[in-house]
């Protein structure tokens, strides 16, 4: 096992994506709009939808006016994760989350879903910071842990996750969840590619 586990928030631990949906539909409502059609949330295709969002701005500030009063019912760990983090807390290892979610929604999600994980380190976006992948907000974690790069991995679900470990030269996982795609599947630099969380206390 590893000593140091830093892991991606949206996509990665946690399934965000579907309450984003109903909040953006229920914008394109309020500025009667077409909504983006589905039989259901979990038959969407991450890359379709996003594909599909509008550059309007009043839409999206709508939208994110939506998303933030929503009750967000549908945003969950995704299978395992709790099993798995409950695992690697008990032996010991350090946990950490690394994600370009704003700071404040990061923590607030975080000791809501995960009340009984004690992340030693919860990193979000700040304004005026650069962003992953760009290696300051992951250096905040590693320039306050005396741990060998080799007891470190990084876990997360998209190419930019990868960049951002291949940046600051530690181990990544990719999961097969989230917003995946063939590029971060096939891409040859992860460590291991898992389809179920508890995959990672084999490594």
């Amino acid at each position: 096992m590893k000593k140091l586990y830093i892991f991606d928030f949206d996509g990665t631990l946690v399934n965000t994506f579907y309450d984003s949906v109903i909040a953006y539909n229920n914008a394109l409502k309020i500025h009667n709009k077409e909504i983006y059609h589905y039989d259901c949330l979990e038959d969407i295709d991450y890359e379709d939808f996003i594909n599909s969002m509008t550059h309007d701005e009043e839409i999206l500030k709508t939208y994110q006016q939506e998303y933030d009063n929503s009750p967000k019912e549908n945003t969950i760990a995704y299978p395992n994760v709790n099993e798995c983090l409950e695992t690697l807390q008990k032996e010991g290892s350090t946990l950490a989350i690394c994600s370009n979610r704003l700071q404040s929604q990061l923590r607030q999600y975080a000791e809501k879903i995960f009340p009984t994980i004690n992340f030693k380190y919860i990193i979000g976006y700040e304004f005026g910071q650069k962003a992953k992948p760009h290696p300051d907000m992951i250096n905040k974690i590693l320039d306050n842990e005396n741990v060998g790069k080799n007891d470190i991995v990084y876990i997360g679900d998209t190419c930019n996750d990868i960049r951002t470990a291949y940046n600051v030269d530690i181990d990544v996982v990719v999961v097969k969840w989230g917003q995946a795609n063939e590029d971060a599947l096939n891409n040859n630099y992860p460590i291991a590619i898992i389809d179920d969380m508890k995959q990672l206390l084999e490594l």
